[in-house]
């Protein structure tokens, strides 16, 4: 195992680990950093005030996905042994670590795609944290699994 496979698998375990105890928070009825539901609506999803945001089920699935990257990042770089293919653990990292670039990369064009969000609080931790941070885990995921 190479030493960014040592330093970034447990890193990017963490961060997800992290996340996924966020949106469970949330899944339980969490306003943080909000301070109502239609507050932390539009910090963290960038919806209109009044509109409704993701529920219960869609936060607890997004908190399973992030928990199964945790476990696959760690798995796929070694760090865990899994009963699995070490391979498939990897192309699963892989993949996930795309999406998390061109999530990252999309919310630095997010003002075009999403004009509504423009000014919002929202667009503004998107660029400065969010998108930065999907990033951040889509660099690490591939350096921790790397062959």
């Amino acid at each position: 195992m190479s030493t960014l496979a040592i330093i970034c698998a447990p890193t990017a375990a963490t961060i997800f680990l992290g996340l996924a105890g966020l949106h469970a928070y949330w899944a339980l009825g969490g306003f943080w950093p909000g301070t109502d539901a239609d507050s932390l609506n539009r910090t963290v999803v960038g919806g209109r005030s009044g509109m409704r945001g993701p529920g219960p089920i869609a936060t607890w699935l997004v908190t399973a996905i992030l928990l199964g990257a945790a476990v696959t990042v760690l798995g796929g770089s070694g760090v865990l042994t899994l009963p699995m293919p070490r391979a498939w653990l990897r192309l699963a990292a892989q993949v996930g670590a795309a999406l998390l670039g061109l999530r990252g990369l999309e919310g630095f064009i997010d003002s075009r795609l999403r004009p509504e969000t423009v000014g919002s609080p929202f667009a503004r931790l998107n660029t400065r944290i969010y998108s930065p941070l999907c990033l951040v885990l889509a660099i690490c995921t591939t350096l921790a699994v790397a062959a």
